[in-house]
């Protein structure tokens, strides 16, 4: 495998420039091309980073230097982009959600799978310490049996944020819904990856403030397999912006994750030694209290990198980020049916819209 891989950054957007700035930093990677239809944005990033600009997404894919291409185009984008860069024999990153519905899912990790490259999804919030720590701790029982998990994510998004970079924030066709699909998906990820999979649900949506199509606030009650409650709340219409919180209860302990921090720890006993793992540190290595947004981006995409070169596996594969995307239609479809939804959705039920 190559010693230093050649990545083609698909968008120009604030991601693409997270992504571009990201790799920048790393000494496993460079980026070589930039992929955008709109020459002033294009051109800008790429000559930021000694890249090449093309208008056309198959011009980049045309190079014998990318090795790989990271995907920061609107959500509803990746699925198509992923499969034709597949085929190209790239590697592909996608930024979260990687796909908007679950058959778009599939296509992207079927098509990788194919052709024999990797698909790897951003989801850097799992990668700091207190994540991972909490994460350990419920796989150690050090909360007893588990009780309730929740996830609160109550944001701020004002009209402008949803007018900009034309306006595809909040539609179904290119967000794949509103402040579930694009900013909650992180916290909604961190809780079933730590307490596991769904069983059912039941949710409303609304849309009570914010222009959009898709819902800017959402709640809805769960059962995980394991038999423990929970709750899931999203929210853009909140007067301000709220750090995020994951709540763990259990029969003997609890824990709150607010932000990178944990301001709640009582477990039923100290645990012995690390509860961390070494591939737990080398993902968390570097992190610090405050740190920018793109610093965490930095730590996965490095993991994926050293994995792409190790043979290894790389951190949130596509069929690991799948579930998250699979737990938000389900409560869209919850929403606009008004039942309780169980787990695995049925075919084609991802494509219920709310209304």
């Amino acid at each position: 495998m190559a010693e230093t891989f050649g990545v083609g950054i698909v968008g120009a957007g604030t991601i693409g420039a997270v992504h571009a700035a990201a790799i920048g930093e790393l000494a496993e990677a460079r980026v070589v091309a930039v992929a955008e239809p709109r020459e002033d944005a294009g051109q800008a990033l790429a000559a930021e980073h000694g890249a090449t600009w093309h208008a056309d997404y198959d011009d980049l894919l045309a190079r014998p230097d990318v090795d790989l291409v990271v995907l920061g185009t609107p959500s509803g984008m990746h699925p198509d982009q992923a499969v034709r860069a597949a085929g190209a024999g790239k590697h592909v990153v996608s930024e979260k959600p990687m796909a908007i519905t679950l058959e778009g899912a599939d296509r992207m990790i079927a098509a990788c799978e194919e052709a024999g490259v990797t698909l790897a999804v951003i989801f850097q919030n799992r990668f700091n310490p207190a994540a991972l720590r909490l994460k350990r701790a419920v796989e150690a029982g050090l909360f007893g049996q588990p009780v309730f998990g929740n996830a609160f994510v109550h944001w701020f998004r004002s009209p402008d944020y949803y007018a900009e970079k034309g306006g595809w924030r909040g539609t179904w066709a290119l967000d794949g819904g509103g402040a579930l699909m694009n900013q909650s998906i992180h916290t909604i990820d961190l809780l079933q990856w730590t307490l596991g999979p769904l069983e059912s649900l039941s949710a409303y949506t609304a849309t009570l403030a914010r222009p959009i199509e898709a819902e800017d606030a959402a709640s809805a009650a769960l059962r995980f397999t394991g038999g423990a409650l929970g709750a899931i709340q999203g929210a853009t219409a909140a007067h301000k912006s709220f750090p995020v919180r994951l709540d763990i209860v259990g029969t003997a302990g609890s824990a709150t994750l607010e932000g990178t921090r944990l301001t709640h720890w009582q477990p039923a006993r100290e645990p012995e030694g690390d509860l961390l793992t070494a591939e737990d540190h080398a993902l968390a290595d570097g992190w610090e209290e405050g740190e920018k947004f793109g610093a965490a981006h930095v730590r996965q995409l490095r993991a994926i990198f050293r994995a792409l070169r190790d043979g290894g596996e790389v951190p949130v594969p596509g069929a690991e980020a799948r579930k998250a995307v699979e737990i938000i239609l389900a409560i869209y479809q919850s929403a606009r049916s008004g039942r309780r939804i169980t787990f695995p959705l049925a075919e084609g039920a991802e494509t219920a819209r709310t209304t």
